[in-house]
């Protein structure tokens, strides 16, 4: 049986290390550092060491899960550890082909009971979503929360990340609110790839995507929280009900995690996107400086890729043009038709039939039932009639053949460099 060893957490001033040792199989799947890091910009070094393990056991319990290991450690939060049993359920019932197993052992138990200093927090990318919560929730002045999990050994100048550090600060000095940022390496610290070629077949998603942000995201949270004497934690939802898709940020498994005398909300699950762009364009006149970022792990908005269509099309559909939220587009409404046909087009290839049953046909039908209010009527025009799967299929065929032999070689390369990885680590 594998086994992981946290064997020391170093609190000084901002900044959290965590220093663990693995045995076993499952150490083919950890980066050879061993040290998960977190990085505040508010001092957490009173923070007692039962809090500070959360984010850690949070990390690494799902792949725990998975392969059957073991953790020990010193001492954790007794609500959290307790928490974890129904966090386990919640996979196990999204994962019913999964054997969720494994142990969490733990020396000591420690009550953390707080009394509550502050409402809320939230969660803030400066994306719909979390935008979205904030609306929903502004009456309790949440602190916002910005996460960056990209770093890998050390704190790196990303100019992303400051573009996203800047956006939020903008926001959240404009409406009066705190703003908290937190830099990790939890994003890195699991090799994503060689969880996937073991398990992503028989869990039909990835690792980050199935299993892993959701608890990350949440838990880096959690010591800031602690710190501040905060009730509520609000994440925004991804996902809705009419459409079930695997997720690691899900109700049945956030809702789940409480701590000391803090607990999760997962804000907004019963909305779909385009009720969320409607709900925050509608209270856009009451807010200062909404500039919806969307695109992952950019500085700004590209206006090419399928989150920042759907986006832009979804504002062209309420009736308001997307150039007022952050969307760099061409002056006139010809010059954005001819754009964001042409852009459609080059990227539909890369769409999901779950993306276009979910998001796309809703746009469309936004278009059709707010005609009227539509600004840009060239786009509704070709939007109208516009046959997703038949174009998807069209232009995917196109690529593969363009591009047959590059995408051969390049799995054969990942393949070899993966094979390599894991003959070292043995």
């Amino acid at each position: 049986m594998s086994e992981v060893f946290l064997k020391k957490i170093i609190a000084n001033n901002n900044r959290v290390d965590y220093i663990y040792n693995i045995n076993g199989e499952i150490s083919k799947y950890f980066n050879q550092e061993n040290v998960l890091f977190l990085e505040y910009n508010k001092n957490i070094s009173k923070v007692p060491f039962s809090i500070l393990a959360i984010p850690f056991i949070a990390n690494i319990a799902p792949l725990i899960w998975i392969t059957d290991s073991v953790i020990y450690l010193e001492e954790l939060d007794e609500v959290f550890y307790k928490s974890l049993d129904e966090v386990k359920k919640g996979y196990q019932a999204m994962f019913p082909s999964m054997n969720f197993k494994g142990s969490i052992i733990v020396k000591k138990l420690v009550n953390n009971e707080y009394e509550i200093n502050t409402q809320s927090a939230a969660l803030f990318s400066g994306g719909l979503d979390a935008l979205t919560t904030y609306i929903r929730n502004k009456n309790s002045n949440p602190i916002l929360i910005t996460e960056y999990a990209w770093h890998e050994q050390r704190i790196q100048k990303n100019e992303t990340w400051e573009a996203d550090k800047k956006n939020a600060l903008l926001f959240g000095t404009s409406n009066n609110l705190t703003n908290i940022f937190v830099e990790s390496n939890y994003g890195t610290i699991i090799r994503s790839n060689l969880v996937d070629k073991d398990y992503s077949k028989k869990l039909g998603d990835t690792w980050w995507h199935g299993l892993h942000h959701g608890l990350a995201i949440i838990s880096a949270a959690i010591p800031i929280v602690f710190e501040m004497r905060i009730q509520t934690l609000f994440i925004a939802s991804s996902n809705t009900p009419a459409f079930k898709v695997t997720c690691a940020s899900d109700p049945t498994v956030d809702n789940k995690i409480k701590f000391a005398s803090g607990k999760v909300i997962h804000d907004g699950y019963e909305l779909t996107r385009q009720k969320k762009l409607n709900m925050v364009l509608n209270n856009s006149s009451d807010l200062e400086n909404i500039q919806l970022r969307v695109c992952f792990k950019q500085e700004q908005n590209c206006c090419k890729c399928e989150k920042c269509l759907r986006t832009i099309m979804g504002i062209i559909a309420e009736g308001h043009d997307p150039r007022n939220f952050g969307f760099n587009l061409p002056e006139g409404s010809v010059e954005m038709s001819d754009f964001l046909s042409n852009a459609l087009r080059k990227e539909i290839k890369f769409f999901t039939n779950n993306f276009i049953q979910i998001y796309w046909l809703e746009i469309r039908s936004r278009f059709r039932d707010n005609y009227q209010k539509i600004c840009f009527k060239e786009v509704c025009l070709w939007m109208n009639n516009y046959n997703f799967r038949k174009e998807r299929f069209k232009e995917l065929m196109v690529y593969r053949i363009r591009y047959f032999f590059p995408i051969v070689r390049r799995k054969i390369k990942n393949l070899y460099r993966d094979s390599l990885y894991y003959q070292r680590s043995r």
